[in-house]
């Protein structure tokens, strides 16, 4: 019996979401595939490297959902950030195996998860500014990362309350009181003398990578992702004319990308483009950011 990368993935996915990393073992993964443990290896080199797959792809499905509170205009700016806040808490107790508990973990020094995780990080810092201005508007901007920060300390705890007594806890009010303690703060931020302590370049490792200002570094990134997204653009499962079209406007991005002024509007839009297969999604997530990194947030 033959089983596909996905169908290895849809496995790993569930058997990471009950018992863990430790507790899962390849064995377990090609158990309930139905193959032989070897035929994992022939997709992911180490029990490692599938984590890290489950890791991006459970963060990514995140994301989806989290866009698709976007498509309901009837919803005011605060109550999307309060339904937000919540699709985050039960995401995350649902996933916790994948998405909390790996911190004291061997795969944290993996030199694979060790960058997943920083992509991940700074993802979550570009979309949490992004909700902040959202509600509080433009105003905010001389506090704007003192509130990130202060808002993500607050979001970890709560969420490790939520995960580990969940039966105590409701997710809504703990919502509802995160909200109304940084209406609150915010409040009190814009009518104090006080100055802000953070600014942008206190975020910029997370928000860039640390690749502003290292070209080599920067190229070697690319012609990484440039070689990964290759490599994926040929096994995507659609028909020839799709594929076709994929790999053209991949070129666009490609050819664009090494210009000295690219031109962002028609780059964004192609991003945009090949993020709808979920095959390129991570990747194109890494580029857009190595792309915009520099030009301000």
């Amino acid at each position: 019996m033959s089983v596909t990368r996905e169908e290895v993935l849809k496995s790993a996915m569930k058997l990471f979401k009950e018992h863990g990393f430790l507790s899962t073992t390849i064995q377990d993964i090609a158990d309930d595939c139905g193959i032989a443990k070897g035929s994992v290896y022939k997709y992911f080199p180490s029990k490692e490297d599938l984590f890290s797959e489950v890791f991006d792809q459970c963060h990514n499905a995140y994301f989806d959902q989290v866009d698709q509170l976007k498509r309901f205009p009837e919803l005011s700016p605060e109550e999307q950030f309060l339904q937000q806040i919540i699709l985050r808490f039960r995401y995350f107790m649902e996933y916790k195996h994948i998405l909390v508990e790996f911190t004291e973990l061997p795969i944290q020094q993996d030199p694979k998860f060790q960058p997943l995780r920083h992509k991940v990080r700074g993802r979550l810092i570009r979309w949490h500014k992004e909700c902040l201005i959202q509600v509080y508007g433009e105003e905010i901007y001389p506090f704007l990362w003192d509130l990130v920060s202060i808002y993500r300390a607050i979001l970890k705890e709560y969420l490790f309350w939520s995960v580990y007594e969940e039966k105590s806890l409701s997710l809504e009010e703990t919502a509802r009181f995160i909200l109304d303690k940084l209406n609150v703060l915010v409040k009190h931020m814009m009518a104090s003398n006080l100055k802000p302590l953070l600014k942008q370049a206190s975020f910029e490792r997370y928000l860039s990578w640390g690749l502003e200002d290292r070209q080599g570094e920067r190229e070697q990134f690319l012609t990484e992702l440039f070689r990964e997204m290759d490599a994926a653009l040929n096994v995507i499962p659609s028909g020839a004319k799709h594929r076709s079209e994929l790999k053209e406007v991949y070129r666009f991005i490609q050819n664009e990308t090494r210009k000295a002024e690219p031109n962002f509007p028609l780059l964004q839009a192609s991003l945009y483009f090949l993020e709808r297969e979920k095959e390129l999604k991570s990747q194109v997530i890494q580029l857009r950011n190595i792309i915009y990194s520099g030009r301000g947030t």
